[in-house]
């Protein structure tokens, strides 16, 4: 009887402590917040830190402002997208204001300057401004987790038309009344979720992963943590690797998107595939590297990186260990982007040449001037610096550290 007692005290223990942390989001929210929002992230999951901003009296009169525009919207009963979205929207007096309390944090508290230092910095997450002086790298990651927020809120709120409309948009009919009032149900739940004491951005930054969620686009949740998974054989057999006895680091195999909803892959997809397996079988590379996410058709089925391992794996009998996936590529600048991440992460010599596998005409396209143009228009930064062509299939290249600067600005593979 007693030890029944003790259990069931255990159980109430930790439903308590459960909703005293107030958990009550699906699990990808995590996952999504920490890919795009990572400075909002660390603050939420640095509880020092965290109070510490929650007491300081200029962000809550911004949070306590924003909240009382979120209840008279509600009240009014508007189905209006504009009214709903706008009062979670950050806007440039509010931003200005919460600098100013960020920058009299960094002045009058050291620990939220080794937070800065320790958690931001040296996550390399803002690896572009780590040049900066302090006061300026402070402005330029709130500017861009703000613009970020205020990007997601637009396109999978509002229906704004993204930068690749055709596969990254809104998943709903934004004119229907069916997703007009699944959005204002939304905002009344997440609204009537808020806990007394919040941090300044939690109403904006909760609503913007929930539109994510309620329109299925996680996709840069989805297979995380990979090393822990798909990738755990592979990412194991690396530690085990002696680079100096093979020419290339990878052979990274670039992903074709279907035309239809029915095909695994497109029959570019399976050229591609050959072709990285000829490199491959002679000898030039320990490790192949697929990739490509669930990019074409709209919100498809099938991820390409899964499906590439498996025809690897059940066609040309690659060993699991010698294959690694990165599953969110959208586009070829993210496919060299994504893949610079995981050979950081993995431990891959940095300073070694690696080279990229595909179709002739899309190899031509890697090789040229205009994707390095395209890298540095959507990136902002060149993820890898594009060496020789060998041949018609195979671009040899170096990648950067840079690549594993954060975009919010590209929430379903940031």
């Amino acid at each position: 009887m007693m030890k029944k007692q003790l259990l069931t005290l255990v159980f109430f223990v930790a439903y308590l402590s459960t909703h005293a942390q107030g958990i009550n989001n699906p699990k990808v929210y995590k996952t999504l917040a920490k890919k795009n929002f990572y400075f909002l992230y660390a603050i939420e999951n640095n509880p020092e830190i965290k109070e510490l901003l929650i007491q300081d009296n200029k962000l809550s009169e911004v949070l306590e402002n924003q909240k009382n525009e979120i209840s008279e919207v509600l009240k009014s009963n508007t189905n209006n997208l504009d009214s709903l979205i706008d009062p979670y929207l950050i806007n440039q007096n509010e931003s200005a204001q919460i600098l100013e309390s960020l920058y009299r944090h960094y002045k009058n508290s050291k620990k939220f300057r080794d937070f800065i230092k320790a958690d931001i910095r040296d996550s390399g997450a803002y690896i572009l401004y780590e040049d900066l002086e302090d006061q300026e790298f402070l402005k330029k990651i709130w500017a861009l987790n703000a613009k970020g927020i205020n990007h997601t809120l637009s396109i999978y709120g509002k229906g704004e038309m993204p930068q690749y409309a055709t596969i990254d948009s809104v998943s709903y009919d934004v004119n229907s009344n069916y997703y007009k009032g699944a959005v204002k149900m939304w905002s009344q739940h997440n609204f009537a979720e808020l806990k007394p004491k919040e941090t300044w951005f939690s109403p904006s930054l909760n609503f913007a992963l929930s539109l994510l969620y309620l329109n299925h686009r996680d996709e840069a949740a989805r297979y995380e943590p990979l090393e822990e998974k798909e990738n755990k054989k592979a990412a194991q057999n690396i530690k085990n690797i002696n680079f100096e006895d093979f020419k290339y680091a990878s052979i990274l195999i670039l992903g074709n998107g279907p035309e239809n909803y029915s095909d695994r892959l497109s029959a570019l997809g399976k050229l591609n595939i050959k072709l990285g397996v000829k490199e491959y079988q002679e000898g030039k590379a320990p490790i192949i590297v697929v990739s490509g996410g669930h990019a074409h058709p709209f919100r498809a089925e099938y991820c390409e990186a899964i499906e590439m391992k498996k025809e690897l794996i059940n066609e040309y009998h690659i060993p699991e260990e010698h294959i690694l996936i990165e599953p969110h590529a959208r586009h070829t600048t993210t496919n060299l982007r994504n893949a610079a991440r995981l050979y950081q992460k993995y431990g891959f010599p940095m300073d070694k040449i690696h080279i990229v596998v595909t179709n002739n005409s899309h190899s031509q396209y890697v090789s040229s001037e205009n994707f390095t143009e395209r890298c540095m228009q959507e990136l902002g930064y060149l993820p890898a610096e594009i060496k020789s062509r060998i041949n018609a299939t195979a671009v040899e290249f170096l990648p950067l550290k840079t690549a594993i600067q954060q975009n919010p600005l590209e929430p379903l593979d940031p």
